[in-house]
C-alpha cells in the first residue's frame, strides 16, 4: 500500500525546515511514498520564492521517491497566509524529475512559471490563485501533457496579478490541451461571462464531460449563452456555483438534461462583481 506525507510548518515555529524534509529521505519505506503535500512557509512570507527550496528538495530526492505520483505545493490556509502572498518559481524541474507523476497541485500564483516540457503521465494539473498572470497561462500552454484529464485554473483578480483576458485562454477553448481532457475548470474569474461566450463558439464542449465555472462572476447573460448552446448537452456536469445568478435562471439551468451545480449564488454588488478568492 502506498504512503502519503503532509509537511506542515509555520513561521511561528523556531525549528528549521530542512531537518523535517531530510527525515523523510532516511525513512526505510520512502520508496512506497505516493503523495507529498507541502504546507510550509519560509520564515519571511515575502521571500522571492517560498517554493524554490521545495523544488530543489524534490529534484534532489528523485532517486529515492521512485513511486511518487501526487504533489501539492502550497497547502497553506488563509489563517497562515493570504493566497496572494504565496510565492513560487519555475515548477518544470519537478515534472522533469518525476516522469510518473499523475497529479500536480499548486496554490499561489506569484512568480509561478513553467518551462516547456513534455510529460506523458500527468493526469491532473490544478493551479489555485487569487490572481493568475497571463505569462503563467502562456507557460502552461507550452506544456505538452498528452494524458491530461483534469485542468483547473483559478484565474483570480486583476488587483492581485490576474491580468489575463479570455484571449489568453483560446488555446484551451480550441481543444489543444489534451485529447483525453475530461474536466475543465476555469474558476474564480472576473470575466466568467466572456469565458462561457468563448466556450460556446469553440469545440471544447465536444471533448470534455465536466465544465467548472464556479467561484466567478457569471451573470444571467452568461448563463443564457450556455442555455442557447446545444453542445452543452454533451456535458455530464456543469458547475456554476458561487456566481451571480438569479433564481429564475438557476431554475432554467436545472432543467438541462445534465447535472447542474448552482450552490451559493452571490448577491450582486451595486458597483462591481468579485471572484470568490483574491487576496
Amino acid at each position: 500500500m502506498g504512503k502519503a506525507y503532509a509537511f506542515r510548518y509555520s513561521w511561528q515555529k523556531e525549528e528549521a525546515i530542512e531537518p523535517l524534509l531530510e527525515q523523510l529521505l532516511k525513512d526505510s519505506q520512502i520508496s512506497q511514498v505516493e503523495a507529498l503535500t507541502f504546507g510550509m512557509l519560509q520564515e519571511d512570507v515575502f521571500e522571492t520564492s517560498q517554493s524554490q527550496y521545495i523544488v530543489d528538495y524534490l529534484v534532489n530526492a528523485k532517486d529515492k521517491l521512485t513511486n511518487l505520483k501526487a504533489i501539492f505545493i502550497g497547502d497553506i490556509t488563509q489563517d497562515e497566509s493570504e493566497i496572494s502572498w504565496i510565492t513560487h518559481t519555475n515548477i518544470s524541474p519537478v515534472l522533469s524529475a518525476y516522469p510518473n507523476l499523475e497529479l500536480l497541485q499548486i496554490r499561489g500564483g506569484e512568480g509561478l512559471g513553467f518551462s516547456p516540457i513534455q510529460h506523458d503521465k500527468l493526469q491532473a494539473l490544478i493551479i489555485e490563485t487569487g490572481g493568475l498572470s497571463k505569462d503563467t497561462i502562456a507557460d502552461i500552454s507550452k506544456l505538452q501533457l498528452p494524458n491530461l484529464q483534469h485542468l483547473e485554473l483559478w484565474l483570480g483578480s486583476e488587483y492581485y496579478g490576474g491580468n489575463s483576458t479570455v484571449e489568453d485562454l483560446n488555446w484551451i477553448m480550441s481543444g489543444n490541451v489534451s485529447e483525453n481532457l475530461i474536466y475543465l475548470g476555469l474558476r474564480n474569474s472576473e470575466y466568467s461571462d466572456e469565458i462561457v461566450a468563448a466556450i460556446a463558439k469553440f469545440p471544447i464542449l465536444e471533448r470534455i464531460r465536466i465544465l467548472d465555472i464556479s467561484m466567478g462572476t457569471l451573470t444571467d447573460e452568461g448563463a443564457n449563452t450556455l442555455l442557447k448552446c446545444s453542445a452543452i448537452d454533451n456535458l455530464d456536469i456543469l458547475n456554476i456555483s458561487e456566481n451571480y445568478l438569479s433564481q429564475k435562471i438557476v431554475e432554467s439551468l436545472q432543467k438541462l438534461n445534465i447535472r447542474v451545480i448552482t450552490d451559493k449564488q452571490k448577491d450582486e454588488d451595486e458597483d462591481e462583481r468579485y471572484c470568490s478568492v483574491s487576496e
